[in-house]
């Protein structure tokens, strides 16, 4: 009787170790680093985007028009340089956090964003400039909405820098359910100024609305545009392909297609 027992504990502990093994395995699998983007554009021309680590710490970013440098401490980015390859200027952005949380991001181009984090989790901001005489002029000022570790809405309001207008611009994102592409990069949901580059998930639409009010004669104007993203996931749930507007790493273009996206 004493050696079933040792028998059935001996078998159970195989079992265990065995399926935690497999587990591990699985867990394994699902982390990959995106390593490569082509922009397909409707004209077949195309652009592409290499991206380079240390494990899974971020080195660079090499695109067509411009190569960012990332830079850490700890398990954190604390600073990232940008480079114009078209006119050789390099700006430099110094990333300040408390407590894990980014709260100032300072850049060598004359401007500051601050970041107040909210208990309801929400993030408050403001982009500020110096004029000439090095008083602070605020650009624009916002808040940031988070869902499910998505941000799903960003409020943002021009302030009067002497133009006569002040402007409101709304944007709200759905996403899917599966990887973002850039999820296993250390440090990189953290940067906000990403915006949904930083999200668990994939933005599927995305609505924007903007007012535009004259203080001298008190006419708005508004308007609403709408954006879509479709795509093709690989076996483990991460998109290798993305049909939309949208360029993985800037801006919008109606002439662009589809990026195309490449793992380790």
């Amino acid at each position: 009787m004493k050696n079933s027992y040792k028998l059935i504990l001996l078998v159970s502990l195989v079992f265990i170790t065995l399926s935690s093994c497999t587990n591990e395995s699985v867990a394994l699998s699902h982390f990959q680093l995106l390593k490569k983007i082509v922009e397909v554009y409707a004209d077949g021309t195309t652009n592409t985007t290499l991206i380079a680590y240390e494990d899974n710490k971020i080195v660079t970013i090499d695109k067509v028009d411009k190569l960012l440098k990332f830079y850490y401490s700890g398990v954190l980015i604390t600073k990232i340089t940008e480079l114009n390859k078209s006119n050789q200027h390099v700006n430099t952005l110094q990333y300040d956090y408390f407590n894990g949380q980014l709260t100032k991001i300072t850049s060598s181009d004359n401007y500051v964003l601050n970041y107040i984090h909210n208990p309801d989790g929400s993030v408050a901001y403001e982009k500020l400039t110096k004029d000439s005489n090095t008083n602070d002029v605020k650009i624009y000022h916002g808040t940031l909405y988070f869902q499910n570790g998505n941000l799903i809405e960003n409020d943002q309001f021009l302030d009067d820098t002497g133009s006569g207008f002040l402007s409101e611009n709304k944007k709200n994102i759905s996403y899917d359910s599966k990887n973002n592409a850039l999820n296993n990069i250390l440090g990189f949901n953290k940067l906000l100024d990403y915006s949904e580059l930083i999200s668990l998930n994939n933005p599927m639409s995305s609505v924007e609305t903007s007012s535009v009010k004259n203080i001298g004669s008190d006419q708005v104007s508004s308007s609403i545009n709408l954006y879509s993203s479709k795509y093709i996931y690989d076996s483990n749930n991460y998109p290798n392909e993305i049909v939309s507007q949208n360029i993985l790493f800037g801006g919008n273009d109606i002439k662009h297609v589809k990026s195309q996206l490449f793992y380790d």
